[in-house]
């Protein structure tokens, strides 16, 4: 496809438009470590990114946001679960959270009070929206947080929403206002953050797998324009740092509102301050920062109707005070570390906490005692109340046997066991916190391979029994070190029966990953549509992993009579599709081409990117002459660019294209590929086509050509050779059928039928 000699001339200048704003929005800059806490302490804005799959979740912006601008970040992961559960994990002193939430189905009323529940304290100021293509349950949180309507229960609403893109015809469309970022760039950035950091949070810190540059691209669906029309950051224009605007907004003029203004403006001006000193002068810019804080607190604090007069302003003031405070103690040198010992005994496990105060600034530091804060109560529990000073450059230890009942103990909660320490520093008061998981989630992964399944339709019978039978496989991925006993779970909608499988699996060390095949049936019950299939991996009855997969019903007729040969394609989906149905086949290799009896086959299938692994294929053009001469039938899936000519008896030059529904006409009235042994639905086939995606298009000559393209390509045709056929479809048929597409499957079975 051919673009103007202008647009080609505008791309580019875009391009290098956008390289030279990120080397200057992106300069790397060096902070201490003291820095990177009063950073966050003057950035009051929340991220929330909706995340699909872990391996899809973009950290390299979310790191950015994080370190560049001291931004609040939660990550929500939506995953279906046969009960409602959110399982939370953060990154100490780094304001990055990850959500896990649960959810048996994608109900709108229950999505709505998950949002609503996640969203009780405070809603986000930014919204991101990741990507994960066929997603049901995360389209629905995606529509829910895109539908969310700003409410006056809440001072703060989402000011902006984007969305994650990745349509080729939007990039270069100016028109669109987009972020722009270089991920590989900002990998290299925080590379060893996310390898230090991510397994925190239940995450594999993967590296990206190429060096080369790798835009990603944010598009703004509500919130008003970034900056330039093209926009230039997330935060462009707007503030960063909102207690002057909630003081204005709340309180009317008068005394009181000039008096906590100008606090709040002394506040700025100290942290500011504080990133052009050194020394002593660092320390007490930041105190002094502190000091105020807690006045202004107070103040706001003893003010009720105010602090009802909207949901999250206790949440808000709470947050703000406790990252000064972070600062302050970083400043100040107080380091304070608290370790869960579990010991055996005849009466079960018993815990002990062993605390540590370090002194390392100029001043002695006093502990004034140690509490336990239960999550299951709302009691603060005394541990040690008896004071102690701690001179400079020493440190504290103490070790408390703390007496828990065993169910607290097996709680999973990251919140499970927190400790808190109040401080004195001179005359400031400080409060150390340290929240202590007492069980370390395993890292491991398990995936349906492939996700989705489609079925025959049982007979008609009499009475209720199993009447149809086939395979999941599921692929449990671990790291190499990891051993130790799982428990394996499937799920089954009503209809479907598991068959034997094993449930308890012994993993060992040296080895990465682990497949497990799980026969299941079908019978009369299984309802008609779209089901789920749900596997867990667990261990001592707490959830390790867990992964979802569709199946439903679709008739895919391919008689075993019918023999196939197939060329895989480069993602495998042919040979899990084929599996699916009754037909007879065989994959070819690179010298089983060149050797084999290709008469052998009714059928032969070119998978798509075949001639990338099999070279033997470039010099196949008079075999598969004589062959369709005979009366074999030729299918060749949607080929790439790179696509080598004189591979075939006819002219064939495959051409990515963009194109909808309406660009897509019908060539042929009534063609046979459409009509036997299924009748293919055009509007249903087409009914994804609603907004443009790409088609591997094709020119092929001589052909009588089923679909069109705007530029006369075919994406089905028929060319006949002989007594055979070569059929050309570039339609994303894999695509259609991953998403159960009833029609999609039924043209498949008209192919091969054909």
């Amino acid at each position: 496809m051919m673009f103007p000699l202008r647009i080609i001339r505008k791309v580019i200048f875009i391009s290098l438009l956008t390289t030279l704003l990120l080397l200057v929005v992106l300069a790397p800059t060096t902070l201490s470590s003291v820095d990177v806490l009063v950073q966050h302490a003057l950035c009051d804005v929340r991220i929330l990114y909706l995340a699909g799959e872990d391996e899809t979740i973009d950290w390299a912006t979310l790191y950015y946001l994080n370190d560049y601008y001291g931004c609040a970040v939660d990550v929500m992961q939506p995953n279906r679960r046969a009960t409602l559960r959110v399982a939370i994990r953060d990154i100490p002193d780094h304001n990055i959270v990850m959500r896990r939430v649960f959810l048996p189905d994608d109900n709108p009323a229950l999505i709505d009070s998950v949002v609503q529940g996640l969203f009780s304290h405070r809603r986000p100021d930014i919204v991101l929206i990741g990507w994960s293509p066929g997603d049901s349950l995360f389209e629905a949180f995606r529509d829910r947080l895109v539908s969310l309507e700003p409410s006056q229960l809440y001072q703060f609403n989402i000011r902006r929403l984007f969305e994650q893109i990745d349509t080729p015809v939007q990039i270069h469309d100016s028109s669109i206002d987009q972020v722009v970022l270089n991920t590989v760039e900002l990998h290299h950035r925080y590379r060893e953050r996310m390898r230090a950091e991510l397994p925190l949070l239940g995450i594999a810190a993967t590296m990206p797998e190429k060096s080369g540059g790798k835009l990603v691209r944010y598009q703004l669906l509500s919130g008003g324009k970034t900056g330039d029309g093209r926009g230039v950051d997330f935060l462009s224009g707007l503030t960063r740092f909102q207690l002057i605007n909630v003081l204005e907004d709340l309180l009317p003029p008068g005394p009181k509102r000039e008096t906590l203004v100008l606090q709040a403006r002394k506040l700025i001006s100290s942290l500011q301050s504080s990133f052009k000193k050194d020394g002593r002068a660092k320390v007490d810019a930041i105190l002094d920062g502190y000091r105020t804080m807690l006045d202004l607190q107070n103040a706001v604090a003893g003010d009720s109707l105010l602090m009802q007069s909207r949901l999250d302003l206790k949440s808000y003031f709470d947050n703000l005070t406790a990252s000064v405070q972070t600062a302050a103690l970083e400043a100040v040198g107080i380091r304070w570390e608290g370790k869960v010992i579990l010991r055996d005994s005849p009466r079960g496990p018993k815990l002990k906490y062993r605390a540590s105060l370090s002194a390392n600034g100029p001043k002695e530091v006093r502990l004034k005692s140690v509490w336990f804060l239960p999550y299951w109560d709302t009691a603060r529990v005394p541990i040690d109340t008896i004071s102690v000073q701690v001179t400079p450059h020493q440190s504290f230890v103490r070790e408390y046997l703390i007496d828990i009942d065993r169910q607290y103990l097996e709680a999973e909660q990251p919140d499970s066991l927190v400790f808190v320490a109040e401080i004195e520093y001179g005359p400031i008061p400080l409060t150390a916190r340290s929240t202590l998981p007492i069980w370390g989630k395993p890292i491991l992964a398990v995936s349906f391979e492939p996700d989705f399944y489609f079925v025959q339709s049982p007979v008609e019978l009499d009475i209720d029994r199993v009447v149809s039978s086939t395979t999941v496989r599921a692929v449990i991925t671990k790291p190499s070190e990891f051993t130790g006993e799982v428990n394996f779970e499937f799920i089954t909608p009503r209809g479907l029966f598991a068959g034997v499988y094993r449930k308890n699996l012994d993993l060992r060390a040296g080895r990465t990953n682990e497949t497990i095949r799980v026969p299941f049936s079908i019978s009369k019950l299984f309802e008609l549509g779209i089901q789920h299939l749900i596997i867990e991996l667990s261990q001592n009855g707490r959830l390790l992993a867990t992964d979802t997969a569709i199946v439903r019903i679709a008739s895919c007729r391919v008689p075993d009579i019918i023999k196939i040969g197939f060329l895989p394609d480069t993602s495998g989906a042919l040979e899990d599709i084929l599996q699916m149905t009754d037909a007879t086949f065989r994959p070819l290799t690179n010298r089983g081409l060149i050797t084999a009896n290709l008469e052998a086959y009714d059928v032969l299938i070119v998978g798509s990117g075949a001639h990338r692994n099999l070279p033997s294929l470039a010099g196949m053009k008079d075999s598969f002459e004589e062959y369709m001469r005979r009366g074999g039938s030729l299918v060749l899936l949607g080929q790439p660019e790179d696509w080598p000519e004189g591979m075939l008896p006819v002219s064939l030059a495959p051409a990515l294209e963009i194109v909808d529904r309406q660009g897509i006409t019908s060539q042929i009235e009534k063609a046979q590929i459409l009509s036997h042994p299924y009748r293919i639905s055009e509007k249903n086939l087409f009914s994804s086509f609603f907004t443009k995606r790409e088609v591997s298009a094709a020119i092929v000559a001589p052909a009588e050509i089923v679909f069109a393209t705007p530029s006369g390509a075919a994406l089905l045709s028929i060319s006949r050779i002989g007594d055979g056929q070569l059929i050309y479809c570039g339609l994303p048929l894999f695509d259609l059928i991953a998403r159960l597409d009833i029609d999609a499957v039924h043209l498949f079975a008209n192919i091969l039928n054909y």
